[in-house]
């Protein structure tokens, strides 16, 4: 089966690459620069196809040529969640490929409305374009927040120098989160087991490493790195979504990382980011835990 992961020099299309060859598959890769990779993995690729941008539609059409299947892993990025990834499905279409996995490793954005969290909008935008004008159907997968991202500013709690806050009863609410290393195992495993996945049936799958909330994630800290964590409230609910809507009209759409941890955090407050019918196949094997990510 040769499959090609465009985006494949970022991390998680390198993670992909290496569970995919692992499994005896055939890989091409897609992107800008060939050098980004190791050697050794550049080595095992069937081809590499280089791209000078998004829209290079002709390294596109080389790229899905004769491939079984599709994984598109470009990096978080608002031009590309939309305009790279309905570029890529198209050459896809050309293709005769049926089978496509879409780049939505991310909160569940199932359980929401468009506007609701603007850095979503994009994949909620594409998802509803291509079942309206495509006979390609994705297959999409839901894995909660990366692991990487849940000591940051904009993971829950908006972590910054030992200190994480909440509103309302957020302190509790639940977060599903994955390692990038389970998301790449268990993505290959969806493609070559997922029910449907390889008739071209697509669908949408969740997955997560583990569930979290901000008074777990300041506990595992404290605990594997002995640093006081401090978790203070914030105000109401009704105080961040007071909060939240100034931020909006203030800075606009264009400046939606700004406001990323409140809308995140009313979403939360209200359990739409809880992952139900998550998939467990029987080739998943243990996911990793949150103290032992943290200890890596």
């Amino acid at each position: 089966m040769l499959i090609l992961i465009a985006g494949i020099t970022g991390s998680l299309g390198q993670r992909l690459a290496h569970v995919a060859l692992s499994k005896g598959l055939s890989v091409r890769g897609l992107g800008r620069s060939p050098s980004n990779l190791p050697p050794s993995l550049f080595s095992q690729l069937e081809s590499f196809i280089t791209s000078t941008s998004y829209y290079d539609v002709p390294a596109l059409d080389q790229a899905v040529a004769g491939v079984d299947a599709i994984i598109n892993s470009y990096a978080p990025n608002p031009i590309l969640d939309l305009d790279g990834h309905l570029l890529l499905l198209r050459a896809a279409e050309r293709a005769g490929a049926k089978i496509f996995v879409a780049s939505s490793w991310s909160r569940d954005w199932t359980n929401i409305k468009f506007g609701d969290f603007e850095h979503y909008d994009n994949h909620i935008a594409f998802k509803t374009q291509v079942e309206g004008t495509s006979e390609i159907r994705p297959v999409y997968i839901m894995s909660g927040i990366f692991a990487d991202l849940l000591y940051t500013r904009y993971g829950p709690g908006a972590f910054e120098e030992g200190k994480m806050k909440y509103w309302g009863e957020g302190d509790n609410s639940v977060y599903p989160w994955s390692t990038q290393e389970n998301v790449a195992r268990w993505t290959i495993d969806i493609l070559l087991h997922g029910d449907g996945v390889q008739d071209g049936k697509g669908g949408v799958f969740k997955i997560q490493s583990g569930t979290t909330t901000i008074r777990e994630l300041a506990d595992v800290y404290e605990k594997v790195r002995g640093d006081k964590v401090e978790v203070r409230k914030e105000g109401s609910l009704e105080d961040l979504e007071g909060k939240l809507a100034r931020l909006r009209a203030e800075k606009g759409r264009k400046g939606q990382l700004e406001y990323m941890g409140e809308a995140a955090a009313v979403l939360a407050n209200k359990g739409l980011w809880e992952m139900n019918d998550i998939t467990l196949l029987e080739e998943f094997k243990e996911a990793t835990t949150l103290e032992e990510w943290l200890r890596e």
